[in-house]
């Protein structure tokens, strides 16, 4: 059986292939490794797809779910993530299963063993479900927020940037106040417009019309100053600088 693994940490993709070689449910060759949306995208539209995908949900240019809204996927998928979040299980019902890292032989062998029970026509079903499911994801316009014993809708149009700190996620908005965010930025940046939003490091997301201007930064880094003060600098890692440089380019619509 062909697999494909999408991740974008070497450490993890080399744990993974360890399990895989040594599982005792299925003989797997993994044909590809791929480590971003756009260099998945470009590779199922120019080879026969596999026989299983094990894809990392957060990779350095985006959330995976991006690669289904691209391409159409003709093959089970098991979502590997560090995060345990609600949004999540929703995609459980349509994948064959995601496991929670570092991957073990145990969960491995319990995601492949669900595969093997999988006749060709329960297969099919799973692969069009998992595709219409994710295609048909749609964009979050506003956002609840609790405040005290009261609860006002927040719209996403008016946030300028999101900040994480403690475990806690705030919105900072146009008037220049600051709203107490119920999600985490990894749930957020699933949902969240790509083309308005940018996931800038571990602390930040960031609009589009928030940025001022941009620095270079040490070790071919970017510093991305806002229209607003933020409590850190906000920095592009170095992987991270060509997608974000592609992203300022496109224009919204």
């Amino acid at each position: 059986m062909n697999a494909i693994i999408i991740e974008d940490e070497t450490a993890a993709v080399s744990s993974l292939k360890a399990i895989l070689e040594h599982n005792n449910v299925i003989d797997i060759s993994v044909i590809a490794e791929l480590e971003s949306i756009e260099e998945s995208v470009s590779w199922f539209k120019s080879h026969p797809h596999p026989d299983i995908i094990f894809m990392d949900i957060h990779l350095a240019d985006g959330s995976a779910f991006k690669i289904f809204e691209q391409v159409e996927i003709g093959s089970p998928v098991v979502f590997t993530t560090a995060y345990d979040e609600y949004a999540l299980q929703a995609f459980q019902v349509s994948s064959i299963d995601y496991l929670l890292k570092p991957v073990t032989q145990t969960s491995l062998e319990r995601a492949l063993n669900k595969l093997r029970l999988f006749d060709p026509e329960e297969r099919k079903a799973h692969i069009q479900n998992t595709n219409s499911t994710i295609q048909n994801r749609h964009t979050v316009k506003s956002l609840l927020i609790m405040l005290a014993d009261k609860f006002y809708p927040l719209p996403v149009e008016d946030i300028l940037y999101f900040y994480t700190s403690n475990e806690k996620v705030t919105a900072y908005t146009s008037d220049g106040k600051t709203h107490p965010v119920d999600r985490t930025l990894d749930t957020l940046n699933e949902q969240l417009d790509e083309k308005i939003f940018f996931r800038a490091n571990r602390q930040f997301i960031i609009s589009r019309k928030a940025i001022k201007d941009i620095d270079l930064w040490f070790g071919s880094r970017l510093s991305v100053n806002l229209t607003l003060p933020v409590p850190e600098r906000i920095i592009i890692s170095k992987t991270k600088t060509p997608v974000f440089k592609k992203w300022i380019l496109l224009e919204e619509g």
